[in-house]
């Protein structure tokens, strides 16, 4: 299908012959009003608008019942390496010395300790592969301490998510209480599973203090995070970017036949498009609809035909 779409355009540019001329500017492309009509060309112009600096999203509160028992399983799971590491560790000074335990009865406590050690490992990788890496960077006495705040109600993990994605968010937000007033939740890192709705990677948060006991599992709030890249500026139409080359450019009318090539700046991504706050102005026309069609032009080879 991208074949045969793909050949379309091209027939319809070798159709075009003279019409279409390069500028000698590599970003400039002169292309007459008959081939945008018969190529589809659209445009849009750029309109100001102010961007607030946060992201909206909503709450939800955790079950820290499978967290309590992972962190259960860790300590277990530490006891007993340790007592078969120490085992491992007296059975093989005791052959070396005179052999009053045979070289097999060594090698078994061994290989039992390893394995111990194994089990151990993969419950410490569980805590970051089904709740978040910040989790699993926490020591066991850290974690065993946030499993005890939680359960005695002077703490609460929440997931923050946004239709916007909030994989990349750092520092806090603030979650609403359905009993007035806000709580500040610390935002602690990515969560490893997407929300099912917003197909999209939230955080997992943490709530201290006495607020942390009027938000029970399950329960879900709005909730408001920080965000830099906040003002004024325009919103490019998620129609106009296109992605080449490890970047992403548009194509802005400049006149009735001429177009340009342009860079798009860092911005923040939003259901709409992007969100720029350089490089672009109120008022410029960029290509929505044809701009495939207009890079295609643009770098055909001169004076070779494109099949």
């Amino acid at each position: 299908m991208k074949a045969a779409v793909g050949g379309a355009i091209l027939s319809l540019l070798l159709i075009a012959g003279p019409a279409l001329a390069a500028e000698s500017a590599s970003s400039g492309l002169k292309m007459d009003a008959a081939t945008q009509a018969r190529l589809g060309v659209t445009t849009q112009a750029l309109q100001a608008v102010r961007r607030s600096a946060s992201v909206s999203g909503f709450a939800r509160v955790l079950d820290p019942g499978p967290l309590a028992q992972l962190d259960s399983d860790i300590a277990a799971a530490v006891a007993t390496y340790e007592a078969s590491r120490a085992e491992a560790a007296r059975t093989r000074d005791l052959n070396a010395a005179d052999q009053t335990v045979s070289k097999q009865a060594a090698e078994a406590a061994a290989s039992q300790a390893r394995q111990d050690a194994a089990k151990l490992a993969l419950l410490r990788k569980r805590v970051g592969l089904e709740w978040s890496p910040a989790l699993a960077a926490l020591s066991d006495a850290r974690r065993g301490k946030l499993v005890s705040d939680i359960a005695a109600g002077r703490a609460s993990l929440v997931r923050i998510d946004s239709a916007l994605g909030l994989s990349q968010m750092r520092g806090s937000a603030e979650i609403e209480l359905s009993g007035g007033g806000r709580a500040r939740a610390a935002i602690l890192g990515p969560t490893r599973t997407g929300d099912p709705r917003l197909q999209s990677t939230g955080v997992l948060a943490l709530v201290a203090g006495a607020q942390a006991s009027q938000l029970g599992a399950g329960t879900v709030a709005p909730a408001t995070i920080a965000a830099g890249g906040g003002g004024e500026g325009v919103m490019i139409p998620r129609a106009a970017l296109l992605r080449t080359g490890g970047r992403t450019v548009v194509y802005v009318r400049k006149d009735a036949t001429d177009f340009e090539q342009r860079a798009v700046p860092a911005g923040l991504s939003d259901p709409e498009g992007l969100f720029v706050t350089s490089g672009f102005r109120a008022g410029e026309v960029v290509v929505t609809t044809g701009a495939a069609q207009l890079f295609a032009a643009q770098t055909k080879p001169a004076g070779k035909d494109v099949d």
